[in-house]
Formats: structure tokens, sequence, C-alpha cells
């Protein structure tokens, strides 16, 4: 710019030369200058020459007094830059501790910049060095509304990752108020609010996450969703279970997830019978091997009914592994020894699964069967670490108790 300035300062000192030439060849002018006992006369051509080699001699020699300065100053940015250069690569390649001296070096009088210092305190916080962390962080703030808006944003980022969501939350909730539409405040402010549990402040925020893009309408729905699991599930009484199933949307209320926190939930409480109704309109509309086996829940009071219901599904279903295990805990339940043992090891010929196992070591168990136990419970293990089960012995499949 200052290159292209001088050019064109040049051309029109030329234009202007080449248009007064035809005048100063006819009247040159005259210059008087008296001062004490000198005169000088001259013509205004030759005047003007004078005073434009008086300027340029006055600019050469602040040019050669400025010179070793400005020498000495580009050198040091050049090693600030060359600095950067390697605090930046050592970054990258995870040397923290090389980064941060490298950054620290960089930042000379002439580079202490914003940037600077927010990638020394990453290269700090990475060596759990919060001390030097916060140092950094101060010196990056300062002054402007912009640089202390990265800064925060910085600070609450790294005391997230950090596990510090107590520290972070109200950082994240000042920039939030500032800049509603922040893709990353939205997105670091929704992740606290998940990580402590603070469903209805990430219930609010729902609205504004989806409008800045942060989450599209699947994760959005998924969000949702877990929200209100977890809301059913912090429920410390029934009344708060039943309240908060009922400020649910009805369509959140047919979601298979948020219908199995519920009877997790009643089931905790000792009012499994609560949610019966609900698993039954739900396994109606939409068959969920999770439902099933949370309706055959031994611990219901209301087995009883739970056991002639399934034997209703049982006709549509007869091959359906869960019911049979659903059938064979609720048999349990009720001390129907032969008719559990029947509908477990159905289950198990059909579908192996951990929770049969685990189901038929208990009835095992219970009736004496020790070894056989242990080996159901060794396969209810190895399936759980995603091993095949073993075959168990002869006895097992015996179809009443001994």
């Amino acid at each position: 710019m200052k290159r292209s300035f001088l050019l064109l300062l040049i051309l029109a000192l030329l234009l202007l030369a080449g248009w007064l030439a035809p005048m100063f060849k006819t009247d040159p002018g005259h210059v008087v200058i008296n001062f004490g006992d000198w005169t000088i006369e001259t013509s205004v051509l030759v005047l003007a020459t004078a005073f434009f080699i008086l300027w340029f001699l006055v600019q050469l020699a602040v040019w050669l007094w400025r010179m070793p300065v400005e020498t000495a100053r580009k050198m040091r940015e050049q090693r600030a830059f060359k600095q950067l250069e390697k605090g930046l690569l050592a970054l990258t390649e995870g040397d923290w501790s090389a980064a941060e001296k490298a950054l620290e070096k960089s930042a000379s009088k002439q580079g202490r910049t914003t940037a600077h210092y927010l990638a020394a305190a990453q290269a700090a916080d990475s060596q759990d060095a919060h001390d030097r962390r916060e140092y950094y962080l101060e010196q990056a703030d300062s002054g402007g509304w912009k640089k202390r808006f990265l800064v925060e944003l910085t600070r609450a980022r790294m005391l997230l990752a950090n596990g510090s969501r107590a520290a972070a939350l109200p950082i994240l909730e000042d920039l939030y108020k500032r800049r509603r539409k922040h893709p990353q405040v939205l997105e670091l402010l929704s992740r606290c609010y998940r990580e402590l549990g603070a469903w209805d402040e990430l219930l609010a925020m729902l609205p504004a996450l989806g409008k800045a893009g942060v989450l599209d309408d699947e994760q959005l729905k998924d969000l949702k969703e877990e929200i209100s699991v977890n809301k059913l599930r912090s429920a410390t009484n029934v009344d708060e279970l039943q309240a908060a199933w009922k400020k649910l949307p009805r369509a959140m209320r047919a979601h298979t997830a948020v219908v199995e926190a519920f009877a997790i939930a009643a089931a905790g409480l000792e009012r499994a019978d609560l949610a019966e109704p609900v698993i039954t309109a739900s396994l109606k509309k939409d068959w969920s091997p999770a439902l099933i086996l949370r309706y055959g829940d031994p611990g219901a009071d209301d087995r009883l009914k739970r056991l002639k219901q399934c034997e209703k599904w049982l006709k549509q279903r007869p091959e359906d592994a869960g019911l049979h295990l659903a059938l064979g805990r609720l048999c349990a339940g009720e001390s129907l020894w032969g008719k559990a043992r029947e509908h477990l090891v159905k289950s198990l010929e059909i579908e192996p699964s951990s929770l049969g196992y685990d189901a038929f070591g208990q009835l095992l168990e219970h009736q004496g069967e020790l070894e056989l136990a242990m080996a159901c419970f060794r396969n209810a293990l190895r399936i759980n670490q995603g091993q095949s089960p073993e075959p168990l012995p002869s006895g097992a499949a015996r179809l009443s108790a001994p």
C-alpha cells in the first residue's frame, strides 16, 4: 500500500513538473533572501530543487540513524516467528513441553498477541500445569471484548476437558448470555449441562441448538429421548416419577427407551405395577425384546397378571426367546419351578443370552444344582465378554427339578 502511494506521488510530481516546465522556461522567477549581511538571489526552480535535495538528505540521515534499530527489530521478529512455528509444530505433535517453551520465547515485545498466549495455555494445560495455563490466559486477555470472549471460551473449554464442569459452568452461562447463537458456546454449554445432569436447562437449550446448526434433527430427537430417560431415572419417589412421566410429550412416551426407563425407575421405587399398563400399551404398538424383559420382572407384585398376559403373547410368538425368558422369571417368582425351568431352557435353546444364563443359574442354585449353576454363571460372563457360551452338562436340560 505504501509503495503504491509512493509511486503515485512520484508520478504526480513528474506530471506537475512537465506542466510547469514551459512556464519556468519563459519566466524562471526571481527569489531574494536577506539574512543579516547575507543576500541570496536565485530562481524559483533552483530554490525548489535545493529544498528537495535538503528533504532527501534529511530522510536519508533519519533512515541511516534508524537502520540499526529496524534491523534488530526485524531480526527479533524473525526469531519470534521461527519460535512460533516451532511451537505450533510441537503442539501438533503433542510435545507439550517443547511447545510451551517455544511459544513463550515467540512472545517478544512485538509478538505478544492473544494467539501466542492461547497456544501456550493449551500446551501448559496438556501438561496439567494449571497455574501456568492461567498465567498465559491472563496475558492473552489484553483488552477488547473480542479477545476477552476468546480467552474465556478457551478457559471454559480447558476446564471442561479436565472434568472441572462446576468451574466451567458459570463461564459458559455468561458467554451464552452475550452470544446466544455462537456454535462453540452452545456446544460446550450443552455438553456441560449434559455431564452435570442439568436436564431441565439442557431441554431449554434445544431450540437454540437446532437453529444454530449444532445438532441436526436426528441428533435433537436422540437428545430429547436421552433427556426424558434421565429425568425419569432421577426421580427419587413415586410422585416425582409420575409427574415427570406426565410432563413428557405424548410422542416421547411412545419411545421404547423412555418406557423402559419408566419401568426401571418404577421397579427401583418398588412400584413395578405402575409400569405394567405402560409396557403393555407400548408392546401392542411395537414389540420390543427390551420391554418384554422388563415385563418379566420377577419382583413385581402383579406377577400372576403378567404371567397370564405373557402366556397369551406366547400363542402368537412361540419362538420368542425374550418372551420365554420373561415367563421363566415370572414362574420362578411364583415358585413354579418346573414351568420356570422349561421356559428358561427354551429361551437358551432359541437364543443364548447372558441374562438367560444368569436367570437359569439362579434357578439351579435355588434347587441345589450348584455345579450346573456355576456353569451357567460362567456362560453369562463369557457372553458379556464377547465369547461364545460353553455347552452345559446333559443334566441341565432336565425340565423338572430332581
